[in-house]
C-alpha cells in the first residue's frame, strides 16, 4: 500500500471516530455564541429526534430534520445514485468523499468525484458530520458548502438549521483540529483561510 492511502485511511478513521463521539459519547454540548440570536447547540445524542423517520417521496424529495424545528423538505439525496450507503454503519450514508475501508474495491467507497471532503448522513438523528480533509480549509469548506446546498437543494438560511458538524483533524491542520468550523456562512462559523 502506498503512504497516501493510508494516510487518507487514518485520517477518515480518526474523523469517523471524533465524529462518533462528538454525537454519541461526550457530555454536555457544544455551543456557538451568534451575539445576535440565542446560540446553536450542537447536540449530543437525544437532543434532536433519534431515530427520525427520514421520509422520501414520489416527487424526488425528503425531509431532514434539523434543530430548531421538526424537518425540512431537501432533494432525495440519499437515492440520487451519487450518495451510498454505509455497509458498516447502518442507518448513515457517504454523500461526498471516501468511506476509506474497501480495501479490494476502493472505487466501492466513492461517493462523487471529490477527495477534499467527507460529508456523512446518519438517518438515525437526521445529522451530517463532514470531514474537511484538504488545505486551504477555506476554500475546501466553500467548495463543501456549494456542494451539499446543490444536492440536498436548500438555501443558506436552511443550511444553517441542520443539525451537523464541520470538522478537520490535526493531521490537516492542528490549530482548526477537534472543533466544529460551522458552515461559513452561519452566525458564530470560524473564518478559515482561504
Amino acid at each position: 500500500m502506498n503512504t497516501r492511502l493510508i494516510s487518507t485511511i487514518v485520517v477518515i478513521g480518526i474523523v469517523i471516530l471524533a465524529a462518533f463521539w462528538f454525537f454519541f459519547l461526550r457530555p454536555g454540548t457544544q455551543t456557538l455564541d451568534t451575539g445576535k440570536q440565542p446560540p446553536v447547540t450542537f447536540p449530543s445524542s437525544g437532543t434532536v429526534a433519534t431515530n427520525f423517520p427520514t421520509t422520501t417521496s414520489a416527487n424526488g424529495t425528503m425531509t431532514v430534520a434539523i434543530l430548531h424545528g421538526n424537518a425540512i423538505a431537501t432533494n432525495d439525496f440519499v437515492h440520487n445514485g451519487i450518495t451510498i450507503p454505509d455497509t458498516v454503519n447502518s442507518g448513515r450514508y457517504l454523500l461526498a468523499g471516501n468511506l476509506g475501508y474497501c480495501m479490494s474495491d476502493p472505487q466501492e467507497c466513492q461517493a462523487g468525484a471529490t477527495t477534499d471532503f467527507n460529508i456523512f448522513y446518519d438517518s438515525t438523528n437526521g445529522s451530517f458530520t463532514i470531514a474537511l480533509l484538504k488545505e486551504p480549509l477555506g476554500q475546501v469548506r466553500f467548495e463543501m458548502e456549494q456542494f451539499l446546498m446543490k444536492t440536498l437543494g436548500i438555501t443558506q438560511e436552511d443550511m444553517c438549521r441542520l443539525n451537523y458538524y464541520v470538522g478537520t483533524v490535526s493531521d490537516v491542520n492542528p490549530l482548526y483540529a477537534d472543533r466544529n468550523l460551522g458552515f461559513s456562512f452561519c452566525p458564530g462559523a470560524t473564518v478559515l483561510p482561504q
